[in-house]
């Protein structure tokens, strides 16, 4: 089957032009296609169905070896984000996720602790995180962490500079415990962003107006001695254990302890939060960290729908430049729900762009007057 041009997505990529020579666009384009409309999404593949793409090779050149301004691309989109969340309440979730991959010629591939299974597996683990308002969510593009790069610490810390630096107002940030060091809570606080995030029960904590330093895991452990708050947010109850402390470093903090409840009134699970805001109530932290899941969703539709795990390049230019790809794609798919004013998946919309270009695909075909050219043409995109 022939790539259908899906017009939308080419006029919302003409961002992207920027970091392409003429010829590298319309592969890329061909590309963002691909992982669009195509169930099995490869480099070979996407070629073969292509009527733009000469042969696989010049896919792949396009992909690993032309002309690539990562920088003005960055700096192109990023442009374009300060234009659309003007005067919005943003939230930046950070997170990283991970993509198997085997072999000894797989460049910067290495082992890397899984938290879902509890193993150490070996691929190539990204740096990622989302720009969330209440009308739209963007990604920004994902980073490869390797042992030959910058720790994710810091490239989180390199984010909220870039941030900055395009003038993106933050209103909070999220993360969970892995990133909560005092160095990128600090640079959060600098750039006057309201911290929510949970930590670690090793870490020591002080209680307002006390002068002992105690592990979380003790203060914890005690909780149930104290009275607790019950909350029940989005139909599911919590009792909830309050205070502000005091951590390492940093300046005062507002710390709950949340268990979760079973319909049997059972605990089914504790978290350990805190803001960097004193003033928020339990319920607010709560109902705040549960929009760190928004990357969890978004890691899930780029491995699902967009080809992030299954596309697979040797070299470390083809790997950044496919995950940069996907995640172009994931943002092109949510403007044009966000500009149409439509709800859906992300693999729902696929579905509806590729069945609106491929009717207006049949609609060019019937309109044909040669028949033999519309048997041709027919032939050409439903059956070779």
């Amino acid at each position: 089957m022939v790539l259908p041009k899906i017009k939308e997505v080419e006029n919302l990529l003409a961002f992207a032009k920027v970091a392409f020579t003429k010829g590298s666009f319309r592969h890329i384009t061909q590309y963002v296609n691909g992982l669009i409309s195509l169930a099995k999404k490869t480099v070979k593949k996407i070629s073969e169905a292509s009527s733009e793409i000469k042969n696989q090779s010049s896919l792949n050149y396009a992909l690993t070896e032309a002309r690539f301004e990562q920088e003005a691309l960055t700096k192109r989109y990023l442009e374009k984000i300060r234009y659309l969340f003007k005067n919005a309440m943003v939230y930046l979730i950070i997170d990283d996720t991970l993509v198997e991959r085997n072999g000894d010629t797989v460049q910067e591939a290495q082992y890397h602790y899984d938290h879902n299974t509890g193993k150490q597996i070996k691929g190539h683990q990204f740096f990622t995180a989302l720009l969330w308002t209440p009308f739209l969510q963007l990604p920004i593009f994902p980073e490869l962490y390797s042992k030959e790069t910058d720790s994710k610490i810091e490239m989180a810390q390199s984010l909220i500079d870039r941030l900055e630096l395009a003038r993106i107002k933050i209103n909070t940030v999220l993360f969970d415990s892995w990133y909560s060091e005092q160095e990128l809570i600090k640079k959060c606080i600098r750039i006057k962003a309201r911290v929510v995030c949970s930590i670690k029960t090793n870490r020591k904590v002080k209680l307002h107006k006390k002068r002992k330093w105690r592990k979380l895991s003790f203060i914890s452990e005690r909780i149930r001695s104290q009275k607790l708050d019950k909350q029940i947010i989005e139909n599911k109850t919590y009792e909830t254990y309050s205070s502000v402390v005091t951590l390492n470093h940093l300046s005062s903090v507002k710390l709950i302890i949340s268990e979760q409840m079973n319909k049997d009134d059972e605990l089914a699970g504790k978290a350990h939060l805190i803001s960097t805001n004193i003033e928020d109530s339990a319920e607010e932290i709560i109902r705040t960290y549960k929009y760190r899941w928004k990357i969890e969703v978004y890691h899930r539709d780029i491995k699902q729908n967009l080809g992030f795990a299954t596309v697979f390049f040797a070299r470390r230019e083809g790997i950044v430049r496919h995950s940069i790809l996907a995640s172009i794609t994931y943002a092109v798919l949510s403007l044009f729900m966000y500009r149409k004013n439509i709800s859906m998946t992300i693999g729902e919309c696929c579905a509806y762009l590729k069945e609106k270009s491929t009717i207006s695909l049949v609609r060019e075909i019937v309109f044909i007057e040669s028949k033999p050219k519309r048997l041709e043409k027919f032939e050409e995109v439903f059956i070779s």
